[in-house]
């Protein structure tokens, strides 16, 4: 299992052997909610589409593609001196303060905050300020350096186009028929007490549930491209996502105050063939 560089709720690798059978033969992957990116390391496809709309994510993975030595150089003194209250809230008033920052300054300091916060949560203000609190880490965090050149070496030959993007504009470059999209967007809580959706300015809502699964359907009638998403298992997803082949996982959930209480939670992959399933 090939690990993301960055700690990330919701991330696929403890699913990998899960989804692997669903995911489709195809030259391009599409993915309009790239996370952590572990779809993207532990698959095999000749081209790569990666889409999100945090601008963070995607200026760290375009700045590992194209200087990951210089990102290993800015990050490593960060995670020497950081694993501190202090140190990690004057960083974090750097990331959310200094304008001019260069994109790779910019990029080392999100790597540094993510593996440095709470848990790998990664969440803003209404004003975009990046808020997570410091993760009161015992142990010093594990600098990713080996994943930042691994990443670097996939993207790079794999030719990956990293787009800041809303899933609407990102399945709009769907233009050939040799591709195929994986999507895996927020999940929709389980209850009221377990939404972690808001990882940037505006929460993912039912409402963006219902138009995500509309638009895959139309690239699907549209190209015959086929699709795959991933999802909790509620009655929401499997009404909104009805369309689809549903095949039930157990996962174990990331995001808990309480380590030793973390149960495995329900999920659905749903998987749309040439053409959708009436």
């Amino acid at each position: 299992m090939i690990r993301s560089l960055l700690k990330w709720p919701g991330g696929k690798s403890r699913v990998i052997p899960e989804l692997l059978p669903h995911l489709p033969k195809a030259g391009c992957l599409v993915e309009p909610f790239v996370g952590g990116a572990s779809v993207f390391l532990n698959t095999d496809y000749r081209r790569y589409i990666l889409a999100d709309i945090n601008p963070d994510l995607i200026r760290l993975y375009r700045e590992v593609k194209s200087n990951p030595e210089l990102v290993i150089d800015l990050a490593r003194p960060l995670f020497a001196t950081g694993n501190s209250k202090e140190e990690y809230l004057q960083n974090r008033r750097i990331f959310n303060g200094t304008k001019g920052l260069l994109d790779v300054a910019r990029a080392a300091l999100f790597l540094y905050l993510n593996r440095h916060g709470y848990n790998g949560v990664v969440r803003y203000n209404q004003s975009g300020g990046y808020n997570v609190p410091f993760g009161q880490h015992k142990t010093v965090p594990y600098f990713p350096e080996a994943e930042i050149r691994q990443f670097a070496e996939k993207a790079n030959d794999t030719k990956a186009i990293f787009l800041c993007s809303s899933f609407q504009n990102t399945l709009k470059v769907m233009v050939g028929t040799d591709e195929a999209i994986y999507c895996d967007p927020p999940y929709l809580p389980a209850s009221e007490t377990a939404n972690f959706t808001q990882y940037h300015t505006e929460p993912f809502t039912e409402k963006h549930h219902r138009q995500l699964a509309a638009e895959l359907l139309e690239v699907n009638r549209k190209y015959g491209a086929p699709v795959v998403i991933s999802n909790s298992d509620t009655e929401t997803t499997r009404e909104i996502y009805h369309r689809f082949h549903l095949h039930e996982i157990d996962v174990q959930r990331s995001v808990s105050t309480d380590a030793s209480n973390r149960q495995k939670a329900k999920e659905v992959i749903g998987t749309l063939g040439t053409h959708a399933e009436s």
